[in-house]
């Protein structure tokens, strides 16, 4: 019952909303930043280069399918399309994705999508790019090389954290009626 009440009270209010979206896109920027510091790690050393260029693919593929999704969603805006791509390889999607949807833009007759189904795919790239094979890769990583940084630990921790939260709030905020509404 109290499972019940708090989902419907954290439905409900604004700042329900917002606190999970504000977590989500924080995390979702350490994650590429504590990804960042690993390939790097990763790439100076002969032994774990093949791990960090691979990484490397990850994030890579996560980026190419966010901008794809940018593509599509501003095809008849090229300054707008242009606008996106760089928030997209700057890294800071998540940011303007969270900004977007906590301050209810509303959808533009040239989008293809409106602003909570944007963060959720933005969302579901990132996990099934990035986040979810990212930990797998660091984790065996770790195992195989007995390696106990605190940096790669904490990037998998980061990542763990991420997909964690991201899969909540999209499991709990969409239902699926408005996706998209184009």
């Amino acid at each position: 019952m109290l499972n019940v009440v708090a989902k419907r009270l954290l439905g409900e209010v604004s700042w329900g909303l917002k606190g999970r979206v504000v977590l989500g896109a924080v995390l979702s920027i350490l994650d590429m930043a504590t990804d960042a510091a690993v390939i790097a790690d990763y790439l100076g050393r002969d032994e774990t280069r093949g791990y960090g260029f691979s990484l490397f693919a990850m994030v890579v593929g996560s980026l190419v399918l966010q901008l794809f999704m940018v593509v599509t969603q501003n095809k008849n805006r090229p300054r707008a399309m242009a606008a996106e791509m760089l928030i997209v390889l700057t890294g800071l999607k998540p940011a303007f994705d969270c900004a977007r949807v906590v301050g209810g833009h509303e959808m533009q007759e040239h989008h293809a999508f409106d602003a909570k189904a944007e963060l959720v795919m933005s969302k579901g790239i990132e996990m099934g790019c990035e986040s979810i094979p990212g930990a797998v890769l660091q984790l065996y990583a770790i195992l195989k090389s007995g390696s106990r940084k605190k940096r790669l630990i904490g990037s998998v921790v980061v990542s763990a954290l991420t997909t964690g939260v991201s899969s909540a709030t999209i499991s709990f905020d969409f239902d699926g009626k408005d996706f998209c509404t184009a």
